[in-house]
């Protein structure tokens, strides 16, 4: 018996680089012994504000129900999603996080050889799940700005396209598609392509000409993915939910893994869409932060790209690597983005305090590096 599984494992697969998070506060507990509850993460775009004080006791009620499997439609969640975006339930489907609303949109297509195309730099989960399926994937580079150029997108179209993948607002960059993009592009695409529109910022975004896929779900083939997991608190019970029309939603839940979202995340996420004040609150601490942020940031003569997210994508003179090296040594994570460029990371907008400790030791350790 050959016991080398590795020879008979698809090529797709080994092509695959493994997901890397942002660090995890506990790794920095070991490594420097340093208290926990005096570490900040600023790395992975969660919200420093926790979950809505209503979904967290939403997830204290429903302990005793663990022990049952959850109503795996979530009728009670998809009806409540369904009435707040004035769409059909049959219009909602829902998912582990928006990553498997990204994931079950693409296997309803895409057959092996045939591409996928998304933009570059932005969430490496799309290639992951390209070469996942054995699709073939087509990265689109952003400007030298980090914008959008649509036009690429549709010159990249083939015969075997069958996916386009839209992050917007983009992560890591925090750059959007605006309106009259938006609207030009679907008015080009073929109808043949399905196009999957990744918003899981979607509800930071301050600049009233960013543009959306929802106005065109119902006249194009469009899944639109979403999640609870940023403004609304949630990222540590992975809740999700995916719009599109019913045709394209019900092919998905033809492969959606039965019970893929838990009570206590079905339970949260309904809780979190009620609690208006809490994301209200969420929303202006990171207009605040994001502004305080730049301004700060400018001083210290460090390059930034304005952000329609949580978070910044910013450029250290001296290197990423020894800035963040020197700030986890005081307790302070933030996400290397050297892929990217000589320089690069990103700082997830923190609360106010999180900014103003992050910018007083910048400063010490930028002082250090020069």
């Amino acid at each position: 018996m050959d016991k080398n599984m590795g020879k008979n494992v698809r090529e797709g697969i080994k092509k695959i680089a493994p997901y890397v998070p942002g660090k995890p506060m506990e790794e920095l507990q070991r490594a420097y012994g340093l208290d926990i509850e005096k570490i900040i993460k600023l790395a992975s775009n969660e919200n420093p504000m926790g979950p809505s004080p209503r979904a967290a006791e939403a997830v204290r009620k429903c302990a005793g129900k663990i022990s049952r499997y959850p109503e795996s439609s979530g009728y009670y969640l998809t009806n409540k999603l369904a009435e707040t975006l004035r769409v059909s339930p049959d219009n909602i489907i829902l998912g582990s996080g928006s990553s498997e609303i990204i994931s079950m949109a693409m296997e309803i297509l895409i057959n092996q050889g045939e591409e996928v195309i998304y933009p570059d730099p932005s969430f490496l989960i799309y290639r992951i799940l390209a070469r996942k399926i054995g699709a073939v994937p087509v990265e689109i580079p952003l400007k030298g700005d980090f914008s959008y150029d649509m036009d690429m997108f549709l010159d990249k179209i083939t015969d075997k396209t069958k996916v386009i993948i839209l992050c917007n607002p983009n992560n890591p960059t925090g750059t959007v598609i605006y309106k009259k993009q938006m609207e030009n592009f679907m008015a080009k695409v073929p109808d043949r392509i399905l196009i999957v529109s990744d918003e899981a910022y979607n509800e930071y975004v301050e600049n009233e000409n960013a543009g959306t896929a929802f106005p065109y779900f119902e006249e194009k083939n469009v899944v639109i993915a979403r999640t609870f997991s940023k403004i609304y608190g949630l990222a540590g019970l992975r809740i999700g939910y995916g719009i599109a029309k019913s045709d394209i939603a019900g092919f998905m839940e033809r492969i959606r893994p039965p019970f893929n979202t838990t009570v206590p995340a079905q339970e949260a996420a309904l809780a979190a869409l009620d609690d208006k004040e809490y994301a209200e609150k969420s929303f202006k601490n990171n207009i605040e932060g994001k502004y305080y942020l730049y301004g700060e940031l400018k001083k210290l003569g460090t390059e930034y790209l304005p952000t329609e997210a949580n978070f910044i994508l910013c450029r250290f003179k001296t290197g990423a690597a020894d800035i963040i090296n020197k700030l986890e040594k005081r307790g302070i994570i933030i996400r290397n983005m050297e892929g990217i460029g000589t320089g690069y990371a990103r700082i997830t907008i923190g609360t106010p305090e999180e900014n103003a400790i992050l910018i007083n030791a910048l400063r010490e350790v930028i002082k250090e590096s020069v």
